[in-house]
């Protein structure tokens, strides 16, 4: 039996749960991606993720290429697409892994009910997560609101019981040859100076994990909110497109803690980072409304300002605040942003020039490398206080209060605000008080305290209505 294994967000041959089903079970496979125009022109879709795309298609087909096999890349709708594939290969079998967005579940249902109307079987895998949120349900039988609960779960699941770590993989031989071949990158995306991609493919992936676990991750806990530091994995970008499973960091994480106490502490920490990105792809796959409304009904009518010059000078970088423009400036030049600074530079969007959170949400998917429906909603939603398991309402970040905390030599701040490099440290984060210094540093577009106090009118009112 012939079989075609329909690549997704799972762009690696190692650790493929769908891939592995069908290789067991068939004699000669072909590999199929598929450029779907609605996303690669959607409202969520950016230059510096159809950048990494591509290279990470372009390290998939090498790798297959080295296999004896072919990378088959088509562009079109994947409802025709990949029932057309199958047919002109006379597949038996068609195999994925399933996402959890709802665009993908649609699309999911009517790939499989045409394919099971010719008669090929499919093998739908879980691979995206280690636990999908149908696995994980609370003591009356429902989703989970509250992280906490859905870690405790999660844990007392995954000890019972660790997902089976990566097998040597046995290809099949080549099916007969299809058409369609990974087009050039300026087919793809428009070099509007969009940032270069990171190193890409499975084998990136894995060389950076070990980096990670070879040392920094012993200081984790602390170097994580730290942005001047190189203390994350970065491994965010691969998790999106799949060049590495989740089950392999968990799998690696704990040898190198088993190996190493002392990065016992950092390891927990990661691990629990990575539990949250479960949390908020079982979120989205339980409520798929959240894709465009608040989770929490209460906070859905927040009276928001129409402020285009606000939101101007937030995407820009320019807002008077160093370290919300210097989140901002590493997003525009890396198309990565440091988790300390997305929450800060979100909060200060939403509570301080008080605009809709969707807003921001949709420049950040625009905009970001790793950008992922379920884990960008669900930090934009935390922030906005407007989600599962938010921030509280009332509590709303000071940009001064965390860039003196978090970057107080001002490191990731002289990075990526230059005009700020020569002001002394005691004023880096206030620099309005020495305006001599950096002159060509714009002023504060609002005052912090002022909005803070409107922020708390504003979702007193909307949570009383």
């Amino acid at each position: 039996m012939r079989a075609l294994h329909w690549f997704r967000a799972d762009l690696r041959l190692r650790d493929n749960r769908a891939l592995a089903a069908a290789a067991a079970r068939t004699d000669s496979i072909a590999f199929l991606f598929v450029l779907d125009p609605r996303l690669l022109a959607g409202p969520w879709t950016g230059a510096p993720r159809l950048r990494f795309l591509h290279a990470c298609l372009a390290q998939l087909a090498a790798e297959l290429e080295r296999r004896g096999q072919r990378l088959v890349v088509r562009r079109g709708d994947p409802r025709r697409e990949v029932p057309r594939a199958a047919r002109e290969l006379r597949a038996g079998l068609v195999s994925w892994n399933r996402d959890t967005s709802p665009f993908a579940r649609r699309r999911d249902a009517a790939v499989r009910s045409a394919l099971a109307r010719a008669g090929v079987e499919v093998i739908e895998e879980k691979d995206r997560v280690v636990f999908e949120g149908a696995e994980l349900r609370t003591g009356a039988g429902g989703p989970f609101r509250v992280f906490t609960p859905f870690r405790q779960a999660w844990w007392r699941r995954f000890e019972a019981a660790p997902p089976e770590g990566s097998r040597p993989l046995r290809l099949p031989a080549p099916a007969p040859p299809l058409a369609g071949a990974l087009p050039a990158l300026d087919a793809l995306v428009a070099d509007d100076g969009a940032p270069p991609a990171p190193p890409a493919g499975e084998e990136a992936a894995r060389r950076r994990l070990a980096r990670f676990l070879d040392g920094p991750v012993g200081a984790y806990a602390k170097a994580r909110d730290l942005p001047g530091v190189a203390g994350t994995a970065r491994l965010s970008p691969h998790l999106r497109f799949g060049t590495l499973s989740p089950r392999a960091c968990f799998a690696a994480a704990r040898e190198a803690a088993a190996r190493e106490p002392r990065l016992r502490a950092g390891v927990a920490k990661w691990l629990d980072e990575l539990v949250w990105r479960e949390f908020y792809a079982a979120v989205l796959e339980e409520h798929p409304r959240v894709l465009g409304e608040a989770f929490r009904p209460e906070l859905e009518h927040v009276r928001w300002n129409d402020d285009a010059g606000g939101f101007a000078a937030w995407c820009a970088g320019r807002t008077g605040y160093p370290l919300v423009d210097a989140g901002m400036r590493e997003l525009a030049e890396t198309g990565w942003m440091h988790n300390r600074a997305r929450m800060v530079t979100a909060s200060f969007l939403v509570k301080d020039l008080l605009v809709d959170w969707r807003r921001g949400e949709t420049w950040f998917m625009q905009r970001l490398v790793d950008g992922d429906p379920a884990s960008n909603d669900g930090g934009w939603q935390w922030t906005a206080s407007t989600g599962t398991d938010a921030q509280p309402w009332f509590r709303i970040f000071s940009p001064v209060a965390q860039g003196e905390r978090f970057d107080p030599d001002g490191a990731y701040v002289r990075r990526f605000v230059p005009e700020l490099r020569d002001v002394p440290r005691h004023l880096l984060h206030r620099p309005w008080q020495a305006p001599a210094l950096c002159p060509e540093y714009p002023a504060p577009i609002v005052e912090h305290a002022e909005r803070r106090r409107l922020a708390l009118a504003r979702f007193e009112e909307a949570r009383r209505a």
